[in-house]
């Protein structure tokens, strides 16, 4: 059964994570808990459950208005999380590869594609990840993403023609 995420079902979704980690845990609780401002994770209900098991851990449009703790969603940051830059894309990608026409060809398709992602594409995912949280700091979370990633970019393509050159040059001499 498909359901609209409503604040009531995002609850529910919460607290099945927060006792998947409750489980898991074996540290003290030092993780931060980060959401965007989809209506469903901006009410007070939503607020009260991350303060209750997060308490000024949480970064999350509105957050500190409701609590006077955590941190707001950093504006004109709406890619910062890995699901946002790279995994709807990839995920959009290579689904609609195909072009399923069917909900079940295209739930089969998604399966598929989050199957095909290699842990070394996800290493790098993190360590992007990383480098994003260092220039949003570094910029006093004012919008940094098109200077810095284009930037990025053009370094990734420059080394990478590096290579290949490097490597056909030895494999001529060779």
């Amino acid at each position: 059964m498909r359901e609209i995420i409503s604040s009531e079902r995002y609850i529910t979704i919460l607290e099945q994570f927060v006792s998947i980690q409750l489980a898991l845990e074996d540290r003290p609780r030092i993780e931060w808990f980060m959401q965007d401002g989809a209506r469903p994770h901006c009410t007070e209900k939503v607020f009260r459950f991350l303060d209750e098991y997060f308490g000024y851990r949480v970064i999350a449009l509105d957050y500190p208005k409701f609590t006077s703790t955590g941190m707001d969603w950093p504006p004109h940051s709406p890619d910062l999380t890995p699901c946002d830059y790279f995994l709807w894309g990839a995920l959009k990608d290579t689904a609609y590869g195909n072009h399923p026409s069917m909900l079940d060809e295209l739930e089969s398709a998604i399966c598929v594609a989050c199957n095909s992602i290699s842990v070394e594409t996800l290493k790098d995912v993190t360590s992007n990840f990383i480098l994003r949280l260092r220039h949003l700091i570094f910029s006093n979370g004012e919008h940094f993403e098109n200077i810095v990633f284009r930037l990025q970019r053009l370094l990734d393509f420059f080394l990478d023609c590096l290579q290949r050159t490097s490597f056909s040059a030895y494999s001529a001499i060779c």
